[in-house]
């Protein structure tokens, strides 16, 4: 199996908000006030839960610059490769 391949991405920055805790608080405004604050360089995306489940509030995490990294994943891909892709990416030991 191939290693995955690192991409670099247009985007300054990333921001995944929580689906669960929007919807829970009532703020499904929220990604688009995010995407037209932040602007074009920016992706906002709605993601699963992110575990931190606050209450009335909404969960988002942002990264950029160096502290993010795309990559591209063929499907079948060793599942032990890809962890310790990741888990390099993320500054961690496999």
């Amino acid at each position: 199996m191939s290693q995955p391949k690192e991409i670099r991405t247009k985007w300054e920055g990333l921001v995944f908000v929580c689906r669960k805790c929007t919807k829970r608080a009532g703020a499904e405004d929220l990604r688009r006030t995010l995407k037209d604050g932040l602007g074009k360089g920016v992706r906002i995306v709605r993601s699963g839960c992110l575990k931190v489940c606050p209450k009335d509030r909404v969960c988002v995490v942002a990264g950029s610059g160096d502290g993010m990294r795309c990559f591209l994943v063929e499907p079948g891909e060793d599942a032990d490769t890809l962890v310790r892709t990741l888990s390099g990416a993320l500054g961690r030991s496999s």
